[in-house]
């Protein structure tokens, strides 16, 4: 039986550096899809207000489609200054933590290549994949009683 760890409260300054984080370790598809879910799972006035705000903020303006259709929002993010703005952007710790949370970066992690290197990663991906680490050992070598690892090593 898997075992869950209590869900503790995260700044937004976290929300948005695991955010970034994820952003900088996922393959672009995979951030579509997570940009698309993310977006898809806030309310409407919310995508509204975050749209809006990077209207404010970048140089071109997007689509009046990006504030409702979460695929034209996913596109959108495919942009260096739509990331940048968004993270500026009130609202952005929400689009984060959904981020963070959603489907497809959870199946990158347990299904898809980043499964492979799931050991590797900060133990909150780990947690997100719902992949458990094994206990260390206390240092023991092997478990088989009366066998002193020390006279191969020379101790």
């Amino acid at each position: 039986m898997k075992r869950r760890h209590a869900q503790h409260s995260i700044s937004e300054d976290e929300q948005i550096a695991r955010y970034a984080y994820l952003l900088g370790n996922v393959p672009e598809s995979v951030a579509d899809k997570a940009f698309a879910a993310a977006f898809a799972r806030l309310p409407a006035a919310q995508r509204r207000d975050i749209v809006d705000e990077l209207r404010l903020q970048l140089p071109v303006e997007p689509p009046d489609a990006a504030s409702g259709d979460p695929e034209a929002f996913a596109v959108l993010m495919r942009g260096l200054h739509a990331r940048d703005a968004l993270v500026r952007a009130r609202g952005a710790a929400a689009v984060a933590a959904e981020f963070v949370a959603s489907p497809p970066i959870a199946a990158y992690y347990t299904a898809g290549v980043g499964s492979v290197t799931i050991e590797h990663q900060p133990l909150w991906v780990q947690e997100l994949a719902g992949h458990e680490t094994a206990p260390i050992d206390g240092g023991r070598m092997h478990h088989r009683h009366g066998v002193d690892s020390g006279e191969w090593y020379g101790s």
